[in-house]
């Protein structure tokens, strides 16, 4: 089990590994030239535009060595450090992301969703197997007619389409183009008033 765990941790590196070196530098980047810019004493105190981008420049060098992004990211080193980070959990901070709580820290924002992700992925299961065991056992005792054909054939067209395609085009629709439901997961209300359970369902419908 450990052993697919870790071929699965390698080949997803190595498929995205480029890419996430990419968004990494950029965001190491950002978040130095960031923290320079903010600190007025810093900005101030070059004379001319040249002298600060070389400065944001070398700064940007010493963040990317102290993370050891300087390697390649198919270096040994950097891939045994990734899964070693994937394997604690350690996951870093966003650039942009934050918990409710303001942290920009990865594992704080993914723990503080997955309650949310169990819920709503529980709840949905639930009501797919309620219904297709349903319409599985109408389907099955009426072969052939019009509902057979109907259900069977929404079953195929409905798993070609990726899940997170059709969740994205539900929520483009009924979210913002005619705003029946709303984009968020949970309500903004407090779980101790008494209409929650009832914003609750409302919002878990897309």
């Amino acid at each position: 089990m450990f052993g697919v765990l870790m071929v699965t941790l390698l080949l997803t590196i190595i498929l995205v590994g480029s890419n996430m070196d990419t968004i990494l530098k950029q965001g190491v980047s950002f978040q130095v030239r960031s923290e320079i810019t903010e600190n007025q004493d810093i900005a101030k105190s070059f004379s001319n535009v040249e002298e600060f981008e070389a400065f944001v420049d070398d700064q940007i060098k010493q963040r990317m060595k102290l993370l050891g992004l300087e390697e390649p990211w198919y270096s040994p080193q950097r891939i045994g450090f990734t899964m070693y980070k994937i394997l604690i959990l350690d996951f870093g901070h966003a650039t942009f992301l934050t918990s409710d709580s303001g942290s920009s820290d990865v594992r704080e924002i993914i723990l503080e969703k997955l309650p949310r992700t169990i819920l709503l992925f529980t709840t949905a299961t639930i009501i797919i197997s309620v219904i297709g065991i349903f319409l599985g056992a109408i389907s099955s005792n009426r072969a052939g007619s019009a509902i057979d054909r109907i259900t069977s054939s929404f079953a195929i067209i409905s798993s070609s389409f990726p899940v997170w395609w059709i969740g994205m085009l539900m929520i483009f629709l009924f979210s913002f183009a005619y705003q029946i439901f709303p984009a968020r997961a949970t309500p903004s209300i407090s779980p101790s008033e008494p209409g929650y359970i009832l914003a609750l369902l409302h919002h878990m419908t897309l």
